[in-house]
């Protein structure tokens, strides 16, 4: 018979399996080609994208559905999007007025702590108008990147974790598909994860990262912080 410490610890291990298996995210989607006088659509998502789940907005955790969604301009300047709710995404629109390399963002940092922890939620796309090399510069200290090419099945790409400019090598970076595929893959010392696409279709990217710092957030009182970060891209 298994000792009680034995059972106690793989219950543990399960309850935490299971908790990270039902880990949701924030993802952006939109064409990484726009037209300049042209109304370019962004969607903003909850949920589990491995395996499909879309949450409805009325259930997104704590106030995550209060986010704000920018653009940054390769002239550095900035747009508030106005989002529109459609159950269960947020959609909204921008017109580029130059060519150049467009950056749309959001994070925030929920309400609600989960335990001791504050949660933030963050994604990044880039979007290019025209062949112009004008691009804007983010605004957020980690990043997860890719660049704006046509990406084609079966080739390569390159994901990038920085913070405030600077590589973050040897960490995981998941890649998940919409057929259901995920792999994690680890960063270089350039910060680089380069991964073959096998299948077309939509893809999401995460890095998550915690730190342990102590303060208080609207009234409670945390020790650690957690960032999820998340990129999409299409393969043709």
């Amino acid at each position: 018979m298994k000792s009680l410490p034995y059972l106690f610890l793989a219950f543990i291990a399960l309850v935490l399996g299971t908790q990270a298996a039902s880990a949701h995210a924030i993802w952006l989607e939109s064409s990484a080609k726009a037209t300049k006088g042209q109304a370019q659509e962004v969607r903003v998502y909850y949920g589990e994208y491995a395996t499909g789940e879309l949450e409805k907005t009325t259930a997104w955790y704590s106030d995550l559905k209060s986010l704000e969604v920018f653009v940054v301009k390769s002239d550095q300047s900035e747009e508030k999007l106005t989002l529109q709710d459609k159950g269960d995404h947020f959609v909204s629109t921008f017109t580029p007025t130059e060519d150049g390399v467009y950056l749309i963002y959001t994070s925030h940092p929920t309400k609600d702590l989960g335990g001791k922890t504050r949660y933030e939620f963050t994604s990044q796309i880039a979007v290019q108008a025209g062949k112009s090399e004008a691009v804007a510069k983010s605004k957020l200290p980690y990043q997860l990147t890719i660049g704006t090419k046509a990406i084609k099945k079966g080739g390569k790409v390159a994901l990038q974790v920085t913070n405030n400019g600077q590589p973050v090598k040897d960490q995981d970076v998941l890649l998940m598909s919409e057929a259901g595929w995920s792999k994690t893959f680890k960063t270089d010392a350039q910060g680089i994860a380069n991964v073959d696409v096998l299948w077309s279709g939509k893809y999401v990217a995460e890095f998550g990262h915690s730190e342990e710092v102590k303060g208080t957030w609207h009234g409670q009182e945390y020790n650690a912080t957690w960032q999820g970060l998340t990129t999409s891209f299409l393969v043709k």
